[in-house]
């Protein structure tokens, strides 16, 4: 198991004994079907924003979440469920912070379109476990009505070149790649207005380039990046060895490119002063940390964000980085065969997303349909007029 998953492993296990006992019986079951932690974790954060609000609206008198009844669910009302609903798309101009364990600044910004549908789509599964799927010790189901079977999720009903389209925007093609990079390592320093943020910068340059580097020129998950160890690395092949999705050990391959900023790291990568022992490539100190640590997946997204609303392209995430490396290879090399056993995909069709993210390249397929070599343009011929023809003419 990486170390990303102990960890969220680990804080569900911690998190878990605060929820009612029925949603434990959820969790096992997702559990069963081999959910990982982190998605599990994902399910809780969206069940306990519910059952606070549960809690604040009055519609149940548990003084705390683990103690909300099965009834207080199953006496829910669709008018009720879509009431949440609203609160979802407006709680932004409430104080959405007191439903949130650790609120940051996001809490006061609108949830997107799909954020709400991942949080509806969430009870959705719950509610469908304990009407449908689990059972008491009489062979009777938990819940006795679905109110949530009751709430339709509209799906983006978007064609595969709509949502290219969408992604275009959010993602780095051809010059941009290295452009972004070099922006990371030289020219966010313009942007730094103090001496503690340059020096800031200083410190962690190396770092921030090499990871960006590395996803761009691998395609790499943010955790597979913070997964890996010192022993991983095999810069002689350009491989790094990890665990994928569905615990499947691989070896994937990464660019000269990615390669450079990645030697000039590990050089410095000492300055971090890691604790004796230390493995991880990839590190970080804080206050409370002083000692060099492994860096986590949200101080990286948070990094990758920092750098994209510098840069000028304020959607680009860490996993759009991943997007990015994916269409540029297509582009260069049109085989998703390859691009599938590098990205770790189980399924061709996964890959097969970014065939439709560059235009010009489907502009000039269908181009080349009709192009002909040596074709000349018909010209316009004149209007036949009747009446030109002389006396007498056949017609």
């Amino acid at each position: 198991m990486s170390v990303t998953k102990q960890r969220d492993a680990l804080q569900l296990l911690q998190t878990i004994p605060s929820f009612p006992w029925y949603v434990e019986k959820f969790v096992e079951h997702k559990k069963a079907k081999k959910h990982s932690p982190s998605t599990l974790l994902g399910y809780l954060r969206d069940f306990a924003f519910f059952f606070r609000w549960m809690m604040a609206e009055g519609l149940t008198d548990a003084a705390e979440m683990k103690e909300i009844p099965l009834q207080a669910l199953n006496d829910l009302k669709k008018e009720t469920v879509e009431s949440y609903i609203l609160y979802l798309q407006e709680s932004h101009l409430y104080e959405r912070a007191a439903l949130l364990d650790k609120p940051t600044r996001s809490s006061r910004r609108e949830y997107s379109d799909q954020t709400i549908k991942r949080k509806i789509s969430s009870l959705k599964s719950l509610f469908h476990y304990l009407a449908s799927l689990a059972e008491d010790e009489n062979g009777e189901s938990y819940l006795t009505r679905n109110v949530m079977a009751k709430i339709e999720v509209e799906a983006d009903e978007l064609t595969p070149l709509a949502r290219a389209h969408a992604m275009r925007a959010k993602i780095l093609i051809d010059g941009e790649i290295h452009q972004f990079v070099d922006f990371v390592y030289n020219g966010y320093l313009a942007h730094c207005t103090t001496t503690k943020k340059q020096q800031y910068h200083y410190q962690n340059r190396d770092r921030d380039a090499a990871i960006i580097a590395l996803i761009l020129s691998g395609g790499f998950r943010v955790s597979e990046i913070v997964n890996l160890n010192l022993s991983d690395v095999v810069l002689e092949k350009n491989q790094l060895k990890m665990v994928r999705k569905g615990k499947k050990e691989d070896a994937p391959f990464f660019s000269d490119w990615g390669k450079e900023y990645l030697q000039r790291y590990l050089q410095v990568r000492s300055k971090y002063r890691p604790a004796e022992g230390e493995q991880a490539v990839f590190l970080a100190v804080s206050p409370t940390k002083p000692h060099g640590h492994r860096i986590e997946v949200r101080s990286v997204q948070k990094l990758v964000k920092k750098y994209a609303q510098a840069f000028g392209i304020p959607d680009l995430s860490v996993h759009k980085l991943r997007h990015s490396f994916a269409t540029q290879f297509l582009r260069l090399n049109p085989d998703p065969h390859q691009l599938q056993a590098q990205l770790g995909h189980s399924k061709l069709e996964t890959t097969m997303q970014y065939a439709h993210v560059l235009e010009d390249a489907l502009s000039e397929a269908v181009n080349r349909t009709t192009r002909t070599l040596g074709a000349v343009s018909p010209e316009p011929k004149e209007a036949h007029d009747p009446m030109d023809e002389p006396p007498g003419a056949p017609t």
